[in-house]
């Protein structure tokens, strides 16, 4: 018997989607950062699967069955986790993000970026 490619297995085991909004921004969220790159990814093992890469605003990604929040046993493990980078050249970029998406919810990631210091 082959055995499942784990991408293959969490996207069986994901059926449905979430979206996701990252808000990036300066001066503690008061300037949108116009053409900050967003990468949305997930490790599995020693493979990184890249969800998304690029400029975004409504990120579709693979969720856990809407029914998993609706008992009160499994409602906490309701979420799929994904990990958030964001870069600009003009801006340090920061640690990489944890971010939950739900089945047929938007979830809204704000993520401020310093300015890089210019040297002279």
């Amino acid at each position: 018997m082959a055995q499942i490619e784990p991408i293959t297995w969490f996207r069986n085991a994901h059926p449905e989607q979430g979206s996701l909004r990252v808000q990036v921004s300066a001066a503690q969220g008061i300037f949108p950062i116009p053409g900050a790159s967003v990468e949305v990814y997930r490790d599995f093992g020693a493979v990184r699967e890249t969800f998304y890469s690029g400029v975004a605003d409504r990120i579709l990604l693979p969720a856990l069955p809407a029914s998993l929040g609706l008992s009160s046993d499994t409602a906490g493990i309701s979420g799929t986790a994904y990990t958030v980078a964001v870069s600009h050249p003009d801006y340090h970029c920061p640690e990489h993000q944890q971010v939950l998406v739900f089945p047929r919810i938007e979830s809204v990631l704000a993520v401020t970026l310093p300015p890089q210091r210019e040297e002279g």
